[in-house]
């Protein structure tokens, strides 16, 4: 998904998919065939078979048509073949039969966000938000934040971020989201502490060096902001970034 996927998070169908494919077993109850095979799509998708997958989900889907769980599946299995209209049309299926699965809003909403549409984006992640057991909650809070982001409502941007922070304090990509917000707010001290907490993830970017470089000057760090900057120019020399570092060396 080369796209705009990775603005925004894609969940997997299961909160612990098996990524170890075998052969759905015999003599199994129903419903627990039904588990087995969309674990198994699943675990095709996670290693990008897709064909096998949707063998799996096939079978699923003939002991259960409306298996929400199945449905999911092969809407985020068309989606990663690009084929947008069948994998929208099984989310929506999926969000018939079962509309507070978590999961599916989820999926839907980064299907959505991944067209442009945020709006709609918004409203099926929502959705998602309310369930207090979902495990991948703040994610979901993410994937708020970063739709809000798009369409220019930065406070419901900072809320949602903020959220997904207080959930899961390991996620860079809300960390700089939040860092980036509270620098151009020009709340450094905010901005800093945010940055200081994304550098202990080790998850480096050209926007998160060029923000290095930026709050680094703010505290007149010069030796890290040219350090940042060096990083920038070595690791992501043909980004957007870098000729705004470079930009900002000769004014």
């Amino acid at each position: 998904m080369a796209r705009k996927t990775l603005g925004i998070l894609i969940l997997l169908l299961m909160s612990a998919c098996v990524t170890t494919v075998t052969g759905p077993q015999k003599n199994i109850n129903p419903a627990k065939q039904l588990e087995v095979l969309i674990s198994l799509g699943a675990g095709y998708i996670q290693n990008r078979q897709y064909g096998r997958a949707k063998e799996n989900l096939m079978k699923a889907l003939e002991l259960d048509p409306r298996s929400p769980g199945a449905l999911n599946a092969f809407g985020l299995v068309y989606q990663l073949e690009g084929e947008m209209d069948l994998s929208e049309e099984y989310f929506k299926k999926a969000i018939q039969v079962s509309p507070n699965f978590a999961m599916v809003r989820n999926n839907y909403g980064a299907f959505l966000y991944q067209q442009g549409r945020y709006e709609e984006a918004i409203e099926h992640l929502n959705v998602a938000a309310e369930d207090r057991l979902y495990p991948r909650r703040a994610q979901v809070f993410l994937n708020l934040g970063i739709s809000h982001l798009k369409l220019g409502q930065k406070d419901e941007a900072e809320r949602t971020l903020l959220r997904s922070v207080q959930l899961n304090n390991r996620q860079p990509r809300a960390l700089l989201e939040l860092a980036e917000i509270k620098f151009q707010q020009k709340d450094y001290a905010d901005a800093r502490r945010y940055f200081a907490q994304l550098e202990a993830s080790r998850q480096t970017t050209s926007r998160s060096l060029w923000l290095c470089v930026r709050i680094s000057k703010v505290f007149n760090n010069e030796d890290k902001a040219a350090s940042c900057g060096l990083l920038l120019k070595n690791t992501f020399p043909n980004t957007y970034e870098y000729r705004r570092y470079q930009m900002s060396q000769n004014p």
